[in-house]
C-alpha cells in the first residue's frame, strides 16, 4: 500500500468480498483471504488460487474442497504490517458472522493489536453486498472523511443493502463449509435434486442470514421475480446502485439484466464481479447474484471508481 493511499485510516477486508487482489490493492484495501482447501491442500483464496486455477480443480477435485475462515495468525499479521506503516486506525470488514467465524475471529485480533484502533465490522452479507461496503469505505477515505463518520455511512450501506443470489441447481447448503458456520446458504433448507434442474433466489438479508424467496426451473422467471423485488425497494428508496456477480458463466447475467431494462424503476450498474474461488464452491459453479442499495447511499460511480476490474 502506498504513500498515496496512506490516508487517515487503513481498510482491511476477507476475499469474500468477490473483489480480485488486484481491484484490493488498487483501492489501497488490505486482504485476509480466506482459505479453499483441495484435495487436502491449502490455498490462501485470491492469493494462491484464482478462479481461473479453481475452475481447472473443481472438475478433478469435485467433493474433495472445503473452504476456512482465516486464523488469528493471519489477522494479526496484517494488523500489525498496518500499524509498522504508521496507522493508527484500522477499518476491518468481513462477511456475515451468520455465515462464518471470521468476524469473530478478527475481533479476537483486533484486541491483541497495540498502536491502533481497530473497529471490526460484521457486514451482514457476503460477496457483493461487502464489496458495495467496501465502495463506501474507501471513497470516504480517500476524501478525507473521519473514521468514525466513514464507519457510520458504511454501517448504513451494510444495514439497507440487499442482496439476491440464485445458486447452481446442483448446489448444496454443506459444500466447502468450514469453522463453525453454514456457509452461504447456511440453513436456507435443502436444495432441489440436479435430476431437477430446480433453481431458487435466496434473499441475504439484514440479518445476514439467506431466505428462499422464489423457486422455478426457468432462470428468466427469476430473473423477472429478482427484477420486481429491486422495483419495489427502489419505490421505497429511489434509484438504486447495483453490482452482479457471477461464477463462471457470464451468459447468464444476460438472463437476468433483461428485466432490469425497465422504465418501472431506476437502477445502474457500477461493475460486474467474479466470484471468488470461496464463493464459487458454496453457490456452485452457474450462480449469479445482484446486491443493490440505494444511490443515495452510494452513488454507482462511486462503486465503480472502487469496484471495477
Amino acid at each position: 500500500m502506498g504513500p498515496e493511499a496512506r490516508k487517515n485510516f487503513a481498510i482491511v477486508c476477507d476475499s469474500a468480498c468477490d473483489l480480485p487482489l488486484s481491484t484490493l490493492e488498487r483501492a489501497g484495501i488490505a486482504l485476509v483471504p480466506l482459505v479453499v482447501s483441495i484435495g487436502g491442500k491449502n490455498y490462501r483464496d485470491c492469493i494462491d488460487l484464482n478462479a481461473a486455477d479453481y475452475f481447472v480443480s473443481y472438475s478433478t477435485a469435485k467433493g474433495r474442497i472445503n473452504t476456512f475462515s482465516p486464523s488469528e495468525g493471519e489477522f494479526l499479521n496484517v494488523y500489525e504490517a498496518l500499524v509498522m506503516q504508521g496507522y493508527t486506525e484500522i477499518v476491518s470488514v468481513h462477511l456475515s458472522s451468520a455465515m462464518r467465524d471470521a468476524y469473530e475471529i478478527a475481533v479476537s485480533a483486533a484486541r491483541k493489536v497495540s498502536g491502533a484502533r481497530i473497529q471490526v465490522m460484521d457486514t451482514k452479507g457476503t460477496s457483493g453486498k461487502c464489496a458495495l461496503v467496501l465502495a463506501r469505505l474507501a471513497n470516504d477515505r480517500d476524501a478525507g472523511v473521519p473514521v468514525d463518520e466513514a464507519v457510520t455511512r458504511a454501517v448504513r450501506v451494510a444495514e439497507e443493502a440487499h442482496m439476491l443470489l440464485v445458486p447452481a441447481y446442483d448446489a448444496k447448503p454443506s459444500r466447502g463449509v468450514g469453522h463453525k458456520r453454514g456457509g452461504i446458504l447456511g440453513h436456507a433448507g435443502s436444495l432441489q435434486r440436479r435430476a431437477l434442474g430446480m433453481r431458487s433466489v435466496f434473499e441475504i438479508g439484514s440479518d445476514g442470514r439467506a431466505t428462499e424467496l422464489f423457486r422455478s426451473t426457468d432462470l428468466a422467471r427469476l430473473a423477472g421475480s429478482m427484477a420486481r423485488t429491486m422495483s419495489a425497494h427502489a419505490h421505497e428508496v429511489g434509484p438504486l446502485t447495483y453490482v452482479e456477480v457471477s461464477a463462471g458463466v457470464p451468459r447468464s447475467l444476460a438472463i437476468i439484466e433483461k428485466p432490469l431494462v425497465t422504465n418501472e424503476f431506476e437502477s445502474t450498474r457500477a461493475a460486474v464481479l467474479d466470484s471468488n474461488p470461496s464463493t464459487t464452491n458454496q453457490v456452485g459453479v452457474g450462480a449469479v447474484g445482484i446486491a443493490y442499495v440505494a444511490s443515495k447511499l452510494l452513488l454507482p460511480e462511486e462503486a465503480a471508481a472502487v469496484l471495477k476490474q
